[in-house]
This record gives C-alpha cells, structure tokens and sequence, in this order.
C-alpha cells in the first residue's frame, strides 16, 4: 500500500463517513488516538478495528501517546495519572528493585490494554531532560535532569515494551530540552 509518511487524528469516538473517505483517500502512515477517541475499553477496540479495516491490514498502525502522569490518554479505561516519569525516578532513588517491579507491572498492565484494543504504537516521550530552561509542559513528564539517569530509566522503558512486542517511539520534543 502507497502510504504518505503522515500521522492523522480523528475527530471522536466514532469515525464519521467523511473520515473514512479522507483515510482511504489519503493512505497516510498512520492515525494516533486521543483522550477524545477514547470512552470505553470496547469502544475503543472497535474504533482501532474500524481504522485498520479501512486499510484491510491488521498491523496497520495506531498511535497512542500514553505517558501516565498528565498525560494519560486512557485514564476513561484506567487511571494511571500517579504514574508520571518523576514518580518512577523517585521510586528508583528509594528502591531499584522495588522500581523494577512496579515499572515492569506498569508497563505489562498499559500494553495489556493497548494489545487488547489493537494500539500497536506508543509514542513515548521519556528521554527528555528537565533543564532550567525546560519549557514547563515537560515538568513530571521527565524522569530527571540528570541525563545518565534519564538514559538508564529510559532504557528500562525499552526493554520493558520489547519484552511485550509492542513497538514504542521513544522521543524527545525539540527545543524543550
């Protein structure tokens, strides 16, 4: 399939008829999902069906940006709003064993519903590095301002997601680091 290298959303829960045409017409790479895509786990499973239909191709790709903290997309689903980067960081100053085991339960119980629903990319940004100048939407959403410590975590996030073979995009915001 001649796919354009773009990413589009949609507009709600449902995709409407001119959506569907749009998608079919312009083939892009893929579509992320929003907090306004999502009202229930069954919902949102028939709407990732909808779409990859559209394409007739089951590994079609479905972006999510879950982070957990302030950016918890399927917090309808499940709320997973404590778990910000920070949390974890903290977490692993006090205990790295205790870190491993709570990140690694985090991970399995979030790719458990994006596998479940058919989201088979999370774009998570987890290598940024809280600097002075960090622009403030990064705030918890950064695991350190120490970029040793930022890699390390980082890496766990990883390995964490390729132990479940979902393909995640690790990524970093230009100009807010």
């Amino acid at each position: 399939m001649n796919r354009k290298a773009v990413i589009f959303g949609i507009k709600g829960y449902k995709l409407k008829k001119k959506e569907k045409l749009f998608l079919k017409k312009n083939k892009p790479w893929g579509v992320i999902l929003f907090s306004r895509n999502i009202k229930d786990l069954l919902q949102l499973k028939n709407l990732v069906s909808e779409i990859k239909l559209i394409f007739n191709d089951n590994k079609y790709p479905i972006l999510i940006d879950e982070e957990g903290g302030k950016v918890s997309r399927i917090r309808k689903i499940i709320d997973l709003s404590l778990f910000s980067q920070k949390y974890f960081d903290n977490l692993f100053s006090k205990n790295k064993k205790k870190f491993l085991l709570h990140y690694k339960i985090y991970i399995n119980t979030l790719c458990s519903i994006l596998n479940f629903t058919g989201i088979n990319i999370n774009t998570v940004p987890v290598l940024d590095v809280k600097r002075k100048k960090t622009h403030r939407i990064i705030d918890t959403r950064s695991f350190s301002n120490n970029a040793n410590r930022v890699s390390l975590l980082g890496s766990f996030c990883e390995k964490f997601f390729k132990e479940i073979k979902l393909p995640l995009s690790l990524s970093i915001y230009p100009g807010m680091v």
